[in-house]
């Protein structure tokens, strides 16, 4: 049975801890734009209140979650139980990308990040940045149909892939790897790029940023649509007129 709750309550933090794998979910605003979804493993995710969690996370091929965040913030995290009682989590809110090696990622690192369990993803060349997840909503269903599967250990391919990496080829990975999204979103953002690359966290979207189908804003859809829209509005005011006066 589907249930909803404003937090994270105690017992489920407590569940979160012990899952091995759990899935990111973010789209970018145009309607036509690619919904993507990552799972995650390792000991990346920590709850860090009622209504706020993070995760740790590596570089890859995609930069899609840190191209949306930045565009629109919506994002959803989901787990199932795949051991145990069924159940099946899903985290819905707000997240933004906390770049690796600022002072609030630092703090992050040196507060959640210190255990045996974590030092390989911490420790890591390849580290992209933590997500950062305001929670607005909590749901929790049944699972029923999700299978059993038994936990081996982390698969340890990514970390030793970056760990033959130094600081500047890992920016070069960057560069050619995260510049841009599917949809041509901005990607990766640090000073290590370069000043061109750089750029502020997400902030508040106005009614020009959100997509149209086919188009990138509401002001290229709508202005070479003006005059249809005045002469439809003029013939809405000689209709109106019209039909007062035959009153």
């Amino acid at each position: 049975m589907v249930q909803y709750f404003d937090s994270i309550s105690d017992d489920l933090a407590e569940w979160i801890k012990h899952q091995k794998i759990f899935v990111v979910a973010t789209a970018p605003a145009n309607l036509k734009g690619t919904v993507n979804t990552s799972p995650k493993g390792h000991d990346s995710l920590r709850v860090l209140g009622p209504n706020q969690v993070c995760y740790l996370e590596l570089s890859g091929s995609g930069i899609e979650t840190q191209s949306h965040l930045e565009e629109n913030g919506r994002i959803t995290i989901m787990m199932m139980a795949l051991q145990g009682a069924p159940r099946i989590l899903r985290l819905m809110g707000r997240g933004r990308v906390v770049r690796v090696d600022s002072p609030e990622y630092k703090e992050l690192i040196a507060k959640h990040y210190q255990n045996e369990e974590s030092q390989p993803l911490a420790q890591s060349p390849g580290r992209r940045g933590i997500i950062v997840m305001d929670v607005r909503k909590v749901g929790t269903s049944c699972g029923y149909a999700v299978p059993y599967f038994e936990y081996k250990g982390p698969r340890p391919t990514l970390i030793n892939f970056f760990s033959k990496k130094d600081d500047d080829q890992v920016t070069e990975y960057w560069r050619v790897k995260n510049a841009v999204s599917l949809d041509g979103l901005p990607g990766m953002r640090h000073e290590r790029l370069g000043p061109g690359w750089l750029g502020s966290n997400r902030t508040a979207l106005t009614i020009d940023d959100i997509g149209i189908p086919g188009t990138a804003k509401w002001s290229e859809w709508l202005r070479p649509r003006m005059k249809d829209v005045a002469v439809l509005t003029t013939g809405i005011c000689i209709g109106l007129l019209a039909a007062r006066h035959r009153r």
